[in-house]
């Protein structure tokens, strides 16, 4: 199942990126199209979990039903590390720690529901919510796009959300001062009329460019912020389009560019 080691700190001075992993999780953060590949090594690479001290020093295999306890933050979420080195970065943590390495699907399986912190102490980490971690061991994630088209003759329900998604908007306006093709963002609610699913968010962008190079890193974004509720993105178009004249003409953007 893994091994358990006991380990003393390490010199990590400028050696990120030490492994595959850690180089598409480096490159994720700048390039959209490397998120695929980042989370496909981040289920078959091997993870560094804490665990609760145990009594003996050295490298042990675990027995089957052995019952191993992962160290959590104050907030119940779990730091994992891509490597052994991470857990010293920033010389946050000085002593020798207990771990346990294991493939990462079998260690999102075993603490599902858990929210994960990855490289907690380094300049590239990542946070994992439960929803993330679902969609990443069943595959949905591969294949998932956060961009909404509407087909012709399709009818619509839109308004204003019952409640306002404050979290959500608030990060969506950090994200997007750092973008400069985004010129304005709207939010609705919007519900398919022939569908039986409860209203949804929509984020409508009056962007330049191809709206997937935002989207790509808007989506894991909105499932943070806005977990219990689908997150739609949709691209302004500015030809009296029936949906975007709604979001130009009867909605204030939550952001515009300045």
């Amino acid at each position: 199942m893994g091994l358990l080691d006991l380990f003393r700190r390490k010199r990590t001075e400028g050696n990120f990126p030490e492994n595959e992993l850690e180089k598409t999780l480096m490159q994720a953060t700048t390039d959209s199209s490397k998120r695929k590949d980042f989370y496909m090594k981040l289920l078959w690479n091997d993870l560094i979990v804490l665990t609760t001290k145990h009594d003996k020093e050295g490298t042990h295999v675990l027995e089957e039903n052995t019952t191993v306890q992962f160290v959590n933050f104050e907030d119940g979420k779990i730091p994992i590390f891509t490597s052994t080195n991470r857990i010293f970065d920033k010389a946050i943590v000085k002593d020798e720690v207990p771990f346990m390495a294991l493939k990462g699907k079998d260690l999102f399986k075993i603490a599902r529901g858990a929210t994960f912190i990855l490289n907690p102490y380094s300049d590239y980490g990542k946070e994992l919510i439960p929803n993330e971690i679902e969609k990443l061991l069943n595959g949905s994630i591969f294949n998932e796009t956060n961009e909404f088209k509407i087909e012709e003759d399709t009818q619509v329900q839109i308004g204003q959300p019952a409640e306002y998604p404050v979290a959500l908007v608030k990060a969506l306006k950090q994200f997007f001062r750092e973008k400069k093709t985004v010129r304005a963002a709207y939010l609705a609610a919007v519900k398919m009329d022939k569908s039986n699913d409860q209203p949804h968010i929509m984020i409508a962008i009056d962007m330049d460019g191809d709206m997937k190079s935002i989207t790509n890193e808007a989506g894991p974004i909105a499932e943070k912020y806005h977990q219990n509720q689908a997150v739609d993105f949709l691209q302004i178009e500015h030809s009296n389009n029936g949906i975007s004249e709604y979001f130009l003409k009867e909605t204030k953007a939550f952001y515009k560019r300045k």
